[in-house]
């Protein structure tokens, strides 16, 4: 998948997505940059999140729907 259709598969969702899971995303995205935007993520963890994603496009990584994730949680 490329960067573009990336990009536009997010904001797609997070034009759709619960105000709590738009906080996370933005406080995760905020922990990798500088006060002037430049990303502080250092080789290792960039390759690590190739590494990771590249997986996920081979479809040897599990994923689990939103709405699977909150029943297993919630469940006890």
């Amino acid at each position: 998948m490329t960067s573009k259709t990336i990009k536009k598969k997010v904001i797609e969702y997070i034009n759709h997505a619960e105000d709590n899971v738009i906080e996370a995303v933005y406080k995760m995205l905020k922990i990798y940059e500088d006060s002037e935007g430049k990303s502080l993520m250092t080789t290792d963890q960039k390759a690590e999140i190739e590494k990771r994603s590249a997986l996920y496009r081979q479809g040897k990584v599990k994923t689990s729907s939103w709405g699977d994730v909150k029943k297993r949680t919630r469940t006890t």
